[in-house]
């Protein structure tokens, strides 16, 4: 009995100082800002927090007007200044891209993996009334081939390079080596339709288990041997710089055979990914198929055929292990293997939750990956499934509740906290949260910001309001839960605006400051007639 009692007192002693850390206010705009847009959130020299508004536009005036709300740190309303700004005089511009696709756009050729490049040029027109670009018609559409190429490629990936209108494409080509498969290869096509084609540097027979763009630009590949192609553990790293060039090429030994990444993240400079494998050991080829996220205008219920193949094997697959790798410079740091039936019993959950839904071994979408200031790892993500809707034409993903898997610096699993989602509704369950962390002082307290979804009807987009073409769409209110990372548990969420009633806005949704350690929230009511804020202090 002692012992419980002791337990209710910690209990509380967290949850009240989780309310002392938080503060939420409200305040009314004026009939003009209500009307207008949020334009920018800052902290102003003086500490203070602006949020500036900018006025429905006068398209017959000269100037633009601002009106600037102030509070300071503890959410004290200071004022309202008015502000005004000469317009700006800005020429149109024609945009142009190149984007890749495979397959057609009839039923004939809908399932070739044939890669076809298209190149459109679009113009963007500044509205000197609203002082905004605003896109104008399309200029011209047309399907393109590169000039100095004779070749058949199949696309797997491709990323564009929105610097300069080029682009890098994962392909594969035909051999003339016996026993040998299609050769991948990385196609890099500037805005002039120059190719440049680079083959990956591996002998045999290889699969494409995972790609990504890195905060470089770079852009990396992770291959598996297929079956016969020597030891089957032995993947293979390579990493090309945004034209083309090889930067790293290195051989390691995965933890499995078939091992699925799931996702991947860049933290302190090195990549991580977060994959499983099956109980059985085979080879990666025998059990899924390659990594394609490339578009497909012209098959409506997958990303691609090889795609869509790969992820019914990939959300079908229970898992039996779970794997950390990291990877440092092109070499493998570490690998790490935790059995999925050992994650059960890890669990930890709020203390005023009553049921958890744990990782079980299905594929987990990961939202953030972050290193601890004592070199631990946290893994957020949800439960994820992918359901056919509209009558067998479009693909929706859904996202469940949140775990968050606690490693230890070595990777082995510390904990894992199973979080139930607030709302359940499946115009909700259709987007994914966003989480973020933030440390204490002493780095032993994590504190996880949860923007939880509140799926509705609305517009994505000024053009889509402009149009009427409404659509569900996500907005969001953040909850904040305490982690104590060295004892492996997590407090209740303290959630913020109200459960939904006030919803961060779109941008300029919240600012975090360095030297108080407070983060600010800033939202709106369902009319946009008040302004919402509230506060959190990420420190003890």
């Amino acid at each position: 009995m002692k012992h419980k009692f002791l337990l209710i007192i910690a209990i509380l002693f967290c949850n009240n100082l989780i309310a002392q850390n938080s503060k939420e206010v409200t305040h009314d705009l004026s009939k003009d800002a209500s009307k207008g847009m949020l334009d920018l959130s800052q902290i102003a020299q003086d500490g203070n927090l602006i949020f500036t508004y900018k006025m429905k536009t006068d398209k017959k005036s000269d100037q633009v007007s601002y009106e600037n709300y102030s509070f300071d740190q503890n959410l004290n309303f200071k004022g309202i200044t008015p502000d005004k700004a000469d317009k700006e005089k800005k020429g149109n511009q024609v945009v142009s891209s190149i984007s890749a696709f495979v397959g057609g756009s009839n039923s004939f050729n809908v399932l070739s993996m044939k890669l076809t490049l298209q190149k459109e040029e679009w113009e963007k027109i500044w509205d000197y009334g609203q002082q905004k670009y605003k896109w104008g018609k399309r200029l011209s559409k047309e399907v393109v081939k590169p000039k100095n190429s004779e070749g058949k490629y199949r696309g797997f990936a491709d990323y564009q390079n929105e610097d300069d209108g080029s682009i890098f494409i994962i392909a594969s080509a035909e051999t003339d080596k016996k026993n040998e498969k299609d050769q991948f290869l990385a196609l890099y096509v500037d805005d002039q339709l120059n190719l440049k084609e680079t083959p990956f540097p591996v002998n045999g027979n290889y699969s494409l288990v995972f790609s990504g763009k890195l905060q470089s630009g770079n852009v990396f590949s992770l291959l598996a041997p297929d079956k016969g192609t020597g030891d089957l553990s032995k993947y293979v790293y390579i990493e090309f710089s945004p034209k083309g060039d090889v930067i790293y090429n290195s051989i390691f030994t995965a933890p499995a055979q078939a091992m699925a990444v799931m996702d991947y993240q860049e933290a302190n400079g090195a990549l991580y990914f977060c994959a499983a494998s099956p109980k059985k050991a085979e080879a990666y080829n025998s059990v899924f198929e390659n990594y394609a996220p490339i578009g497909n205008p012209g098959y409506t219920t997958s990303s691609n055929f090889l795609m869509d193949k790969y992820e019914k094997k990939i959300y079908n697959q229970d898992f039996a292990n779970f794997h950390l790798l990291k990877i440092d410079k092109g070499q493998l740091a570490f690998a790490s293997t935790t059995p999925i039936n050992t994650f059960k019993a890890m669990v930890k959950t709020p203390p005023s939750q009553k049921r958890a839904t744990p990782y079980n071994g299905k594929k987990l979408v990961i939202q953030n990956f972050t290193v601890t200031p004592g070199g631990e790892y946290l893994v957020t993500g949800q439960l994820e499934d992918k359901k056919i809707i509209n009558g067998g034409n479009t693909i929706q993903h859904y996202y469940y509740d949140i775990v968050c898997l606690h490693f230890d610096a070595n990777g082995a699993l510390k904990a894992q906290y199973a979080v139930e989602k607030i709302n359940d509704d499946k115009k909700s369950e259709m987007f994914q949260s966003r989480q973020k962390f933030f440390f204490s002082a002493d780095g032993k307290t994590a504190f996880w910001e949860l923007l939880e979804v509140k799926g509705s009807k609305g517009y994505d987009s000024f053009i889509d309001a402009f149009n009427g073409k409404a659509s569900i769409i996500p907005q969001y209110f953040p909850r904040i839960a305490n982690i104590n990372l060295t004892a492996g548990n997590i407090s209740d969420f303290k959630v913020l605006g109200d459960s939904g009633k006030f919803l961060l806005y779109k941008f300029q949704s919240y600012i975090f400051d360095e030297k108080t350690k407070n983060r600010f929230y800033l939202g709106h009511d369902e009319d946009y007639k008040k302004i919402w804020i509230g506060k959190y202090l990420m420190d003890n």
